[in-house]
């Protein structure tokens, strides 16, 4: 459902204008669309197809059925409900923010990053924690600890890890952070690495975390990416020793076949336990540095040659083999300018271009403070029954309101803000423990965004075009979600009504119900045979038969039961259907034995067995008399010569 309104939501986003006339191509219950605004729906959805006039016969008639669709929503009044305007108050903020970035700013930190990303670094620091509420004075306290341990190193009296043994409140393995990226560290760490040369320590660093002495061991070139895939045997939950020493065993038999030339896909798909990625032979998608477990990303980048594999190693996970299928450097800059972007919005290098852009917005809507605006900026704080920080349980009662409120204290534009418009915002952003000086400045900071963002439809037609369209997806996903969706899912009378009347759409094709044995080799399908020969004879189950031919090892047999049609195996489909036991199949992965237990002849689908298809086939019935409903209710005109205007 959810991909579904990603789809109508942004079926029709607009492309850039064209100079075309004001021409009237088509009149939709009074509503004129322009030939421009018909021509950019139809060449973002084109995708240089060749217009032809079949093309666009069929073209205009999804877009007519489009916005009617859309009329009939706005004429129920669903673009007034809270549930709409909410939600595309979201879509709002989404689209706003390219529009609210200081670009030259943030390719600064993009070409800063890329350079970063073409070196890793090998660094150990030193922790002086200190957390989001500290005082002035515990801050001070460990500034200084932090100094004096800065004077010690440098002065000889000790060593880098004997001082983060007396002084780390983060000791953990010797306060050696491995090998990193950029983008593995928050920035101001990162920075302080980067620009501090290998075998030196840095300045005293401050991150949302305390402060900070870092050493940097080493730097290398970029390992860069692998792509690798892997054969996985999970631990249980609460597994101990033993059960992971049993566990190891079944690692070191798949091992022992992959040693001995056997596919490593094959044997992935047949034994990992990562299902997800079993069935395409273990493939896991490229990684770098820090986004694996740390034994898993060590073996993983020890690998040289493709093809190479591991041993069987153990994570917190389970057992794993490893192999690596390729290796890549860092791109260009163009080639991971998106990926950096990316990075950039979603971290805290994404403040510095905020603070950017604000200086920017300050300049360009004339910013202007109250000459006064400390004193009444003043006057706010004495209005607030709280000492020094604002606390998340403030409430109305907690402020006080004065004749004064309406004082200035800055302009943006043409607007002007006041002090009650401070208390509004801090009653309404309140932050637990936030300094009052600082809730100032984002207020100052969220009025310019807010500002810049309520001009962009007036400024940016472009972000108008986009809105709109945006509002009437939404529109018409809440609509065809009521008329069509969800009533083909929850009116169980009506779907077993259309099920029952075209019940003869629904039917099993023969099918045979089977036991399908994957088997080790030769030998094992062969004793196999055998014992399915006394089975027939009810001279032993199955559960025996399995027992007997696993007990050497738990991979000399699997078994697939179940009902199958034609294309559901490729060894069934080369057999001929017979109750019995076929002949030994093999190919390069496989060596297969099939039971056939029964052949199941053609017959009718219940409901329950074809559900899904049932109700995507009565949604499209749904939908078209809808759409029937909609075209005999509301008028269409089409001037077919201005329409035809545009084949060239």
């Amino acid at each position: 459902m959810k991909k579904m309104k990603k789809i109508l939501v942004t079926l029709s986003i607009l492309v850039a204008s064209f100079s075309l006339k004001a021409q009237e191509v088509m009149t939709i219950e009074n509503e004129e669309i322009m030939l421009n605004e018909f021509v950019n729906t139809l060449m973002k959805n084109n995708h240089d197809k060749e217009i032809t006039q079949e093309y666009l016969d069929e073209y205009v008639e999804l877009f007519v059925n489009y916005k009617l669709k859309v009329i009939h929503a706005k004429e129920l009044g669903l673009d007034k409900q809270e549930d709409f305007i909410s939600e595309l108050e979201v879509y709002r903020k989404q689209l706003a923010k390219p529009y609210l970035q200081a670009k030259e700013f943030k390719n600064e930190l993009i070409l800063e990053a890329y350079n970063r990303m073409k070196l890793d670094v090998n660094a150990s620091h030193i922790l002086f924690r200190l957390n989001g509420n500290a005082s002035q004075s515990d801050t001070l306290k460990q500034y200084n600890s932090a100094l004096k341990a800065k004077q010690d190193i440098e002065s000889g009296n000790i060593t880098f890890n004997q001082a983060v043994e007396k002084y780390s409140d983060e000791n953990y393995n010797n306060g050696n952070l491995g090998w990193f990226t950029a983008f593995s560290m928050v920035y101001p760490f990162e920075s302080a690495v980067y620009n501090t040369e290998a075998g030196q320590i840095s300045d005293i660093v401050r991150t949302q975390y305390g402060y900070h002495l870092v050493k940097v061991n080493e730097k290398r070139p970029a390992s860069g990416e692998v792509k690798v895939s892997h054969i996985m045997f999970k631990f249980p939950k609460g597994a101990d020793i033993e059960k992971k020493r049993k566990i190891k065993l079944k690692a070191d038999e798949v091992y022992s076949e992959l040693q001995s030339g056997e596919d490593f896909a094959v044997l992935a798909d047949k034994f990992s336990e990562d299902r997800s990625t079993a069935v395409k032979g273990g493939v896991l998608p490229w990684f770098g540095l820090n986004k694996m477990a740390k034994e898993f990303e060590d073996a993983s980048f020890s690998l040289d040659l493709v093809g190479d594999f591991t041993s069987p190693f153990m994570t917190e996970f389970g057992w794993h083999i490893v192999i690596l299928d390729d290796k890549k450097e860092i791109g260009t800059l163009e080639e991971e300018e998106d990926f950096i972007r990316k990075q950039i919005e979603k971290g805290s290098r994404n403040l510095l271009s905020e603070l950017a852009l604000i200086k920017k917005l300050k300049k360009e809507h004339n910013f202007t403070e109250h000459q006064y605006n400390i004193y009444r900026k003043g006057k706010v704080k004495e209005n607030i029954k709280s000492d020094k920080l604002i606390s998340a349980t403030l409430t109305e009662n907690d402020i006080t309101r004065t004749d004064n409120d309406s004082r200035e204290l800055f302009s943006i534009a043409d607007k002007i803000f006041t002090q009650k418009n401070f208390k509004d915002f801090l009653l309404e952003y309140q932050d637990d423990n936030l300094d009052f000086d600082f809730m100032y400045t984002r207020f100052v900071d969220f009025s310019l965004l807010e500002y810049e963002e309520s001009m962009l439809e007036i400024n940016q037609p472009e972000y108008k075009t986009l809105l709109n369209e945006f509002r009437d997806g939404i529109l018409l996903f809440e609509l065809t979600s009521k008329k069509v969706w969800t009533r083909a899912m929850e009116d169980t009378v009506s779907l077993q009504l259309y099920f029952d009347a075209n019940s003869e759409k629904y039917w099993w094709t023969e099918r045979v119900e089977a036991n399908i044995y994957t088997c080790a080799d030769i030998k094992v399908a062969s004793k196999l045979k055998r014992l399915l020969w006394k089975k027939s004879k009810d001279l032993i189950t199955l559960e025996e038969i399995e027992e007997s031919i696993n007990k050497t090892s738990p991979l000399n047999m699997q078994i697939s039961s179940g009902k199958f049609t034609e294309g559901d195996n490729k060894f069934l489909d080369q057999i001929k259907w017979i109750k019995g036991v076929s002949e030994v199949k093999t190919d390069e992965s496989a060596v297969i034995v099939i039971e056939v237990l029964e052949i199941l002849e053609p017959s009718s689908k219940e409901l329950n067995e074809t559900k899904g298809k049932v109700i995507s086939d009565f949604q499209n019935q749904l939908e078209e008399n809808w759409i029937s409903e909609l075209r005999e209710k509301y008028s269409v005109t089409i001037n077919k010569d201005i329409l035809y205007s545009i084949i060239k």
